[in-house]
């Protein structure tokens, strides 16, 4: 009887450390705000500001994260949203307290990539960086490129930007931990490619993962990922 209790009292220990394992949640105002705080360097270095803005204050719905880079301050305006998003719920739920922080951050630095590459395309012009070369010409304008955003030909090739590195980041950040990230944020990317289809970006992800890049300290993360867009890209 005495092994048996003993017994059960593991497995309850067992089933309560899973439980507390799991137990990060939906990231709230304050764990969004010190995430992208701890990414304002990347953002500082690169020349530009950061602003941090809710997303419910704003009027705007989309959900977790958003970015958008400001021309005449030169400042990525990130906005954040706390609403809890079917599909983000299940794979949040399955992040542990210990994760969550390097988690966030790569998502943090997912959006600042978005403002790095509207800069580059806005004002830089430089659109044989920031666009696939199916749709590079020499007499590319600022026009002919909204043109191309606005057809959504080029959402999935942004979101995969953003997405290597995000990944880059955490090999960087948590070299011990980041292929496993790496692969849930891969995996979470394609089960929700029925909800988000051109967020599905696993193909260059796996390709990444696999690959295991050496990232330099002296190598631009951005850099690096515009590099990676287009050597992992799908064939």
């Amino acid at each position: 009887m005495a092994m048996k209790s003993l017994a059960a009292f593991g497995a309850i220990m067992a089933a309560f450390w899973v439980v507390g394992a799991q137990a990060a949640g939906y990231p709230t105002e304050s764990r969004f705000r010190q995430a992208l705080a701890d990414v304002e360097s990347l953002v500082r270095a690169e020349g530009m500001r950061l602003e941090v803005l809710n997303a419910q204050e704003e009027g705007l719905t989309r959900p977790l994260l958003a970015a958008g880079f400001n021309i005449g301050s030169s400042t990525c305006i990130v906005f954040f949203n706390t609403r809890p998003e079917d599909g983000l719920t299940q794979f949040f739920a399955s992040i542990s307290e210990r994760e969550l922080p390097p988690l966030l951050r790569a998502m943090a630095v997912h959006e600042v990539t978005h403002c790095v590459e509207q800069r580059e395309a806005y004002v830089r012009r430089r659109f044989d960086k920031v666009l696939p070369d199916t749709y590079q010409r020499d007499d590319m304008t600022i026009e002919g490129y909204v043109s191309v955003v606005k057809s959504g030909a080029v959402e999935t090739w942004g979101e995969a930007l953003a997405d290597i590195s995000s990944l880059l980041y955490l090999k960087k950040a948590v070299p011990g931990q980041w292929q496993d990230l790496a692969r849930r944020i891969s995996t979470m990317r394609h089960e929700l490619a029925g909800k988000w289809p051109a967020h599905d970006t696993s193909a260059w992800l796996d390709r990444l993962i696999d690959a295991n890049p050496d990232i330099g300290e002296g190598v631009n993360l951005f850099d690096a990922a515009f590099h990676y867009r287009r050597k992992f890209r799908p064939k």
